[in-house]
């Protein structure tokens, strides 16, 4: 189920990146084709496509992103059992051959022991190496003991050190006592080498002593144990172990003592498979020289067994020995021969305590090996208990698997109808939220444009505030020059008059100096007339002369005066000059104010241009707003539509209803009056039985009971399906009427919201056509005090030339004056 599973996933994976690949050019095109279009409408259903294809794009990721986890989570799951089954696979294999190898070693026990006493002879060597193997094979399984354990098929060689108990040291390298162990199985016995073909090193094996799997010849420990007895028992020096027995070959003609352990690189005779022992083929030793002729083992006998048994030793012996060293070297000497013999019989003694101890613990290591053994069969059935206890959580695991499987199809399926449902619900939800989106679009369209008029209200009236602080700065500077103006016509009226009064007094004194000089005429006419009365004229000219004197005193008096006065007119008139140039300099300065508020009339005209155009759009955006007012009211006229129809829908299918719990009714009533029937069939059959009717009767009888109760089971299952039916429909009525709730209750507030808008963009276009009239009225204002202000500079400048030309007359007629009053003088 898993790999179908997989499959199913990655076609499913398949159709998703298809689908998404087709949402997204989709995407695209509905992108490319808002990029051009450029009408409201068009645009509104496109971004909302465009949403919803972003929507099912989202999905679509989230759908790829669950069935990748699905398909993670399952492969890990089919790995992780592949991987278990091949565990218990491998386990169970190891099982099998080790229970087969276990029920193969007794026969092969059984047949060693019956050989005979030739085969006896050379089986000692053979049956330890079947130990040997036998210890290795057990040994190779015991780390098979928990089930979650994982070994390789193909075994590895492990390196076991030597045990130094059983070795000699040959050229300082480490050597076995003779070719026991696995190098000597290695060469001609049954037992596997040491390599990449031999079997792993177990855990009971590897604890053993020596790569052999033998604790060593007993030799090696007679001769470890007599070197090491000096050691032990206190002595500091020891004797050296040193064998002189003649018999140490076979071919041996004279006495060889150069075998000793005091010389490097050679055995000693005493530990060696050439001394004496080898001529007894009954000999105690388990290690056996790999030659031609003993390739048998050897079975184990005892010490007084191979002394009694001689005879029958199966390697040639020479028996002229004596005779040959007789007719050498002379007679042997008797006491060296006893002392070897004792010696002897001390080294077989020994051998035999060895020997002892060493089946003590062969039986120990047996009983160890049956222990281990029952160990191993225990857990085998553990292992087998394990392995059907995970055989039966698979099949579980699958059982779910397959249950999820269905669920998962019938999630899939609710799925599906909840997808039909939701698009059915999106499309009549479409058309709610294009027109949500273009009214939300125009709101906020709206709202900015509101604000960029607010915020140009804000600079025109920031400018008109400008404006107005320099219009007053223009206005009390002028003030200060109306103040200067009329000090200065109060100044020049006083001259005015002062020189109008001078005038008329130097018009009297030339009157009354022209009347003088008359009288001197006169005066002189009559002296050449009436020289008779120069007498009494003498007292009159001397009369005159004094009142002469003193007018010319007068004349001098008046000359000083006017002179004083001129003097006086000259410094105001310098004084004239300045402020006309002080005058003229604030005309200027005026006319360049006049220049600036001209050029800011300009801006203000722009800026109520600008007004105007914004106030046009404004009454346009009115339109608009007008426009879809409209849209709203026909969109509410369709959804007031929509609801009478499904409010028809409902009182339809409540009439359905009605009639279905009718017809329910109905046949409830017939199920009650079926029943009666079938109860009063009984009650006939029962009677008809009871009276012994004809069997026809009877059987007609409930052939009718058959068929009423066939009838009463077909009108229970339509009236299972018509409550079915009822409850659905009442559940459709109760979604319609929620959904109608819902859109009435969205309508009512979108409607009031734009009621709102309306209003508020109605309040802030009458805010800003009064704005707009308030500006033009201090247009109108400012337009007026600068044409007043031109009218008032102006003037001022007309009674400026008309002072400056008075003054200049007036000095002209003064100096004029003056000339002559010299002149006359």
């Amino acid at each position: 189920m898993g790999p179908h599973r997989l499959f199913q996933i990655e076609g499913r994976q398949q159709l998703l990146t298809t689908e998404l690949s087709d949402l997204q050019k989709r995407k695209k095109q509905a992108e490319q084709e808002l990029k051009r279009n450029s009408c409201l409408q068009t645009s509104t259903l496109q971004l909302s496509a465009c949403r919803e294809l972003q929507a099912s794009i989202t999905e679509h990721l989230v759908q790829s992103e669950r069935l990748v986890f699905q398909e993670e989570a399952l492969s890990t799951l089919h790995n992780l059992l592949t991987q278990d089954l091949q565990r218990y696979q491998e386990e169970i294999e190891k099982l099998t051959h080790f229970t087969q190898k276990i029920l193969g070693k007794p026969h092969r026990a059984d047949r060693e022991e019956t050989f005979t006493n030739r085969q006896s002879e050379t089986s000692m060597q053979g049956k330890n190496e079947t130990e040997n193997n036998m210890e290795s094979e057990l040994d190779s399984h015991k780390q098979l003991d928990s089930p979650s354990e994982e070994e390789p098929s193909t075994p590895k060689a492990t390196i076991i050190s030597q045990n130094p108990k059983y070795q000699l040291y040959l050229n300082n390298d480490l050597k076995t006592n003779g070719f026991s162990g696995r190098d000597a199985d290695g060469q001609g016995s049954g037992g596997g080498s040491i390599g990449e073909n031999g079997p792993r090193m177990s855990r009971w094996e590897t604890t053993r002593i020596g790569a052999n799997h033998y604790k060593g010849s007993l030799e090696c420990l007679a001769s470890r144990d007599w070197d090491t007895m000096a050691d032990r028992m206190g002595v500091v020096d020891s004797p050296p172990r040193v064998f002189n027995s003649p018999y140490s070959q076979a071919t041996s003609l004279e006495y060889n003592p150069p075998y000793r352990m005091s010389e490097k690189g050679k055995l000693s005779p005493a530990t060696s498979e050439m001394n004496l022992y080898t001529y007894n083929s009954r000999s105690t030793s388990p290690v056996g020289i790999q030659t031609p002729t003993l390739i048998s083992p050897r079975p184990r006998f005892s010490t007084y067994d191979t002394l009694r048994r001689r005879t029958e030793v199966n390697n040639m012996v020479v028996p002229t020995h004596y005779s040959m060293r007789s007719s050498t070297l002379g007679a042997p000497n008797k006491k060296d021969y006893i002392a070897e013999l004792t010696k002897q019989l001390d080294t077989i003694q020994r051998r035999n305590q060895f020997l002892e101890a060493e089946s003590v613990e062969m039986e120990k290591e047996r009983n160890q090996i049956r222990f281990e053994m029952r160990g191993l069969l225990v857990n085998n059935e553990d292992l087998l208990r394990t392995n059907t206890q995970l055989n039966n959580e698979l099949k579980r695991l699958r059982e779910q698997m397959i249950e999820m499987e269905r669920e998962n199809q019938s999630v899939g399926e609710r799925f599906r109808e909840m997808e039909i449902e939701v698009k059915q619900a999106r499309e009549v939800m479409v058309e709610a939220n294009t027109q949500e989106y273009a009214f939300n679009f125009l709101e906020q369209s709206l709202k900015n444009r509101i604000q960029d008029a607010e915020e140009n209200l804000d600079k025109q009236t920031q400018h008109a505030q400008t404006l107005a602080e320099k219009l007053w700065l223009a206005e009390r500077q002028l003030e200060d020059v109306e103040s200067d103006k009329e000090s200065k016509d109060k100044k020049l009226s006083d001259l005015s008059n002062t020189i109008l009064r001078l005038e008329t007094e130097l018009g009297e004194a030339m009157a009354a100096s022209t009347q003088a000089n008359a009288e001197m005429n006169l005066q002189q006419k009559l002296r050449e007339d009436a020289q008779m009365r120069l007498d009494e004229l003498e007292e009159s000219l001397l009369e005159k002369e004094q009142e002469v004197q003193k007018l010319q005193t007068l004349v001098t008096k008046l000359q000083g005066e006017v002179s004083g006065k001129l003097f006086d007119r000259e410094r105001s008139l310098e004084e004239e000059i300045q402020l006309r140039e002080r005058l003229q300099l604030q005309c200027k300065q005026a006319e360049r104010t006049v220049d600036d508020l001209t050029m800011e009339l300009h801006s203000t005209n722009q800026t109520r241009d600008d007004l105007a155009k914004q106030l046009k759009l404004a009454q346009e955006k009115l339109i608009d707003l007008e426009s879809d007012l409209e849209e709203l009211h026909d969109s509410e006229q369709r959804w007031a539509a929509k609801q009478k129809r499904a409010i028809d829908q409902t009182e339809q299918l409540q009439l359905k209803l009605i009639q279905e719990k009718d017809l329910n009714e109905q046949l409830e009533v017939e199920k009650v009056s079926m029943e009666r029937q079938l109860r009063q069939l009984r009650l006939e059959v029962e009677e008809l039985r009871s009276n012994r009717v004809q069997e026809d009767v009877i059987s007609k009888t409930e052939i009718r009971v058959k068929e009423l109760e066939n009838s009463l089971r077909v009108e229970e299952r339509n009236k299972a399906t018509l409550t079915n039916t009822n409850s659905k429909l009442e559940r459709k009525i109760n979604e319609l009427s929620d959904q109608m709730e819902e859109e009435h209750r969205i309508a009512t507030e979108q409607k009031d919201l734009m009621t709102q808008r309306i209003r508020s963009l109605k309040r802030q276009l009458n805010e800003a056509e009064e704005e707009a009239s308030r500006k033009e009225a201090q247009y109108r204002h400012t337009q007026r005090e600068l044409a007043e202000e031109r009218e008032t500079t102006s003037r001022l400048q007309k009674q400026l030339l008309d002072q400056h030309l008075q003054t200049k007359y007036e000095l002209y007629c003064m100096h004029a004056d003056g000339l002559l009053i010299a002149h006359n003088a």
